[in-house]
């Protein structure tokens, strides 16, 4: 009475067993084919219980809880590295690989531990910010992160927030953040003041302090 068969059991399971792949695998029954070609592998090779790195909406990076299988994510979203995951959808945040690899980031940001401004949605423009200006819109702990992509992942499910938060026109362009004049990309949608070169962004917005601005970190003299 069996119709359908297969030639391994890795294909066995993936189309029988989609939802608890890693589980048919681990059976008494099954094993791996170890004559299979690299390409036909792929991400088969990256859905191990130690190795499945998937793009979490809701903390804004990549993680690893094995439990791709339960949240129905396609096998081809899978991946054997936080790296891997990270440079596919998170490739503007360079801070993804390190809070995916933290076990203890939550996506929220903490005083005194995270460095820099927190992610937070404005008040007026409902848009993801990190302008610096959290404190004069009472924002509480539990509404801060770490990341865009954390507080997009928070707040929105549309798919939007990232697109609607930045602004590519300004793209290589100096702004003023909270403690300086910056280049970061993506540009926050909020800007609209931009400069061509970091002297005149400090010129403008931090002349008291124009030598201390040109040396911040994220500041070079053109």
């Amino acid at each position: 009475w069996i119709k359908n068969v297969y030639d391994t059991a890795e294909q066995c399971c993936k189309k029988q067993f989609q939802n608890n792949y890693d589980s048919c695998l681990i059976t008494p029954q099954a094993t791996l084919n170890p004559t299979k070609e690299p390409e036909e592998l792929k991400n088969e090779n990256e859905v191990g219980a130690s190795s499945s790195w998937y793009q979490d909406h809701s903390v804004g990076f990549c993680v690893n809880d094995g439990k791709h299988s339960e949240k129905h994510i396609s096998l081809d979203l899978v991946y054997s590295s936080a790296k891997a995951c990270c440079d596919v959808f998170y490739k503007f945040n360079n801070d993804c690989e390190s809070h995916s690899l933290d076990s203890g980031s939550s996506g929220k940001w903490f005083e005194g531990i995270n460095p820099g401004n927190p992610w937070y949605k404005h008040p007026i423009t409902n848009r993801c910010v990190n302008d610096g200006n959290h404190e004069n819109h009472s924002i509480q702990t539990s509404q801060m992160y770490i990341s865009e992509d954390s507080c997009c992942g928070a707040y929105y499910s549309d798919g939007n927030c990232l697109s609607e938060s930045t602004n590519t026109a300004y793209e290589g362009k100096w702004y003023k953040v909270h403690d300086g004049c910056t280049t970061k990309s993506p540009v926050p949608d909020w800007i609209t003041n931009v400069y061509d070169t970091a002297k005149q962004c400090c010129k403008k917005h931090f002349r008291n302090n124009y030598n201390s601005c040109l040396t911040t970190p994220q500041a070079t003299t053109n």
